[in-house]
């Protein structure tokens, strides 16, 4: 399993618009297919600030990221959601989002790197 860390930057003023769009109920069934179908197995958003903080687990990253840049529907939910964010997530493309590194993995009682 692989995963990925990675930070959008939201507009300080639409904090608030973001976190709701993200509520239970409100993000797209097709958004929430094209995750699954990408193969993304766990997906978490923490806010820090006006900074998303987005986690990520799939077999395969670049994979996934590739398929949910190819699917309409994602596109259109990016272009939904640009006037709240300064930074998008760039799926397949040129990136945009911050990848983060990470530097300590501890999973299941054993530190793996």
């Amino acid at each position: 399993m692989e995963s990925a860390c990675f930070i959008l930057k939201i507009k300080p003023d639409r904090i608030g618009d973001y976190v709701d769009i993200h509520k239970k109920g409100r993000v797209w069934k097709e958004i929430l297919s094209n995750l699954k179908n990408a193969g993304l197995e766990k997906m978490k958003i923490y806010m820090l600030e006006n900074n998303a903080i987005v986690y990520v687990e799939t077999p395969d990253v670049k994979k996934a990221f590739d398929y949910l840049g190819k699917q309409e529907s994602q596109a259109r939910w990016d272009q939904a959601t640009a006037d709240l964010m300064e930074t998008q997530p760039g799926y397949g493309k040129e990136e945009k989002a911050e990848s983060l590194q990470c530097i300590f993995d501890f999973e299941k009682g054993v530190q793996l790197n």
